[in-house]
């Protein structure tokens, strides 16, 4: 896709960017980016993608139909599913892409990763299990710093909370050591276009009451175990994820503490 003219608008972001660029070890059944560009303009660039995509998808599985479903087009967003039919298996392999539009004059800051030079790509490379038609492609990823800012804004703003949010806060933090930077937090509350809305209080992680406590066991519980191997998932299960919720508690008193205001 980024061999594609108007491709490096598209910025990757999200648990899969994570996963690819650095190192995590959640698996994703999404592909996520924040682009400037509108949802009109975003089409062009993933329809031209398709047949590179499709011949990946043959090279790898065999003979098949691929598809591109639009799911939703908003003004503010863009969705879609696209789907590999193999004509040996029953089953397909669906990946949802997703792009969140920017306002005017706001972009994060981001990274460019050459794709063979990704470590479990290049693993995969050596492997034999992996083959990559442009090695050389450039990625353009969110900084860890931007990936945070959007993990705290969905915490705060989805209707329901995703266990998967509060690991990959946990990895961020943890395992990259990422640190909060106040101006990219506060930034990213108005950087989409579509309006924050704050459907729980920052008092709500970093208060941590049995309530909230429960909340959040509950959403890791039911959302994290298809994600993560079995093995670390039980070992976390084992602790109550005593180890993600703290360091999302510790995560947001710190926001608390620097004078972080929701809009």
């Amino acid at each position: 896709m980024y061999q594609q003219r108007g491709s490096r608008d598209l910025i990757f972001q999200g648990g899969t960017a994570i996963r690819w660029c650095y190192g995590g070890s959640r698996f994703s059944e999404d592909l996520d980016f924040v682009t400037p560009l509108s949802t009109g303009e975003v089409w062009p660039v993933l329809d031209a993608a398709l047949k590179g995509m499709e011949r990946v998808m043959i090279s790898h599985f065999g003979m098949g139909a691929f598809t591109a479903t639009e799911k939703q087009s908003r003004t503010d967003s863009f969705k879609c599913f696209l789907n590999f039919h193999p004509e040996t298996s029953r089953e397909k392999i669906s990946v949802k892409f997703e792009v969140e539009g920017l306002v005017p004059k706001q972009m994060p800051e981001s990274k460019n990763h050459i794709l063979s030079g990704l470590p479990p790509v290049a693993y995969l490379i050596a492997d034999g299990s992996f083959r990559v038609p442009r090695p050389n492609a450039v990625v353009v990823a969110e900084t860890p710093e931007e990936i945070l800012s959007d993990k705290v804004r969905s915490l705060l703003e989805r209707r329901y909370l995703k266990g998967r949010d509060l690991f990959d806060a946990w990895y961020l933090r943890t395992v990259l050591n990422t640190t909060v930077n106040i101006e990219v937090i506060e930034r990213k509350f108005n950087m989409y276009r579509e309006h924050f809305i704050a459907r729980r209080p920052m008092s709500f992680f970093s208060g941590l009451t049995k309530e909230s406590k429960t909340s959040m066991t509950t959403a890791i519980s039911q959302d994290l175990s298809r994600f993560l191997p079995p093995d670390a998932f039980e070992v976390q299960r084992k602790e109550s994820f005593d180890a993600y919720i703290r360091t999302v508690q510790s995560l947001f008193k710190e926001l608390k503490n620097k004078g972080v205001r929701l809009p």
